[in-house]
């Protein structure tokens, strides 16, 4: 399959879908991390491999764990741009606050006198929408974007800022035929703010798991593909060496 056809370089959803799309768009992927659902945001990622630059934001992962995942499917990750935002949040934000906890409980020491501590140094305040959308307004050409969680947006910023960010990336997508991927692992107690982020996006993909005998059986929802509601489908998902493959399925409900 032509690089320009993949998204997320599986046939069967592949050939529908790309067709359906306008030149930019945005895609919601919903499911919890034991459903796989993490993995095929890195394989929405490495489709685009060869004809897009492609970005992948991390919020829960290592960088290194991140990548070995790529490299247990095959897929090479040095060809990905990886930003890992939760490290980036805990050395500019969480750890300033435990070095304050720290000097509160157990006072200063010798050698913290003798080294410019966080309240002598000048940091710049990290704020993670800014940090995001400084990368976006850089690019100025077609690219391909993953955010593996938006979990972490709904924890550090308002339901509201979330919104925004989401909505930008898409318009960011629509001006320069950008190709976004938001997933969600969490089941949200704010759950009208998911439905905006699905009625905001082009597709929306969820993965579900289920016990079946000694094993669980994964199924993959299409239920939505740009303004084509006869392109949604089920289907019965496996896990194999080069990532998930489906079959379409019927008789299955939600």
């Amino acid at each position: 399959m032509a690089d320009a056809a993949r998204f997320v370089d599986i046939p069967e959803i592949d050939r529908p879908i790309v067709p359906a799309l306008p030149s930019g768009w945005l895609c919601v992927l919903a499911g919890n991390t034991s459903t796989g659902a993490p993995i095929l945001a890195k394989q929405f990622a490495h489709a685009g491999v060869g004809s897009l630059p492609v970005l992948f934001y991390t919020t829960y992962e290592r960088t290194e764990d991140l990548e070995r995942t790529f490299e247990a499917f095959g897929w090479d990750a040095s060809e990905v741009k990886v930003v890992n935002l939760a490290e980036e949040y805990y050395q500019r934000v969480l750890a300033k606050g435990l070095e304050a906890a720290r000097v509160r409980e157990k006072g200063l020491s010798v050698a913290d006198l003798k080294v410019p501590r966080a309240r002598d140094r000048t940091l710049a305040p990290f704020r993670l929408t800014d940090r995001l959308l400084a990368d976006l307004a850089a690019i100025d050409s077609p690219f391909r974007l993953v955010i593996d969680s938006v979990d972490f947006f709904f924890e550090v910023l308002e339901a509201s800022d979330v919104m925004r960010v989401a909505r930008q990336i898409r318009y960011r997508c629509q001006s320069i035929g950008g190709q976004a991927l938001l997933a969600l692992h969490a089941a949200r107690p704010d759950q009208p703010v998911t439905e905006q982020l699905k009625d905001l996006a082009d597709v929306v993909l969820e993965f579900r798991s289920e016990p079946k005998g000694d094993r669980y059986a994964h199924t993959l929802y299409l239920e939505k593909a740009g303004r084509r509601p006869d392109l949604a489908r089920v289907f019965s998902a496996r896990l194999g060496e080069e990532g998930w493959t489906v079959e379409a399925t019927s008789g299955k409900s939600r």
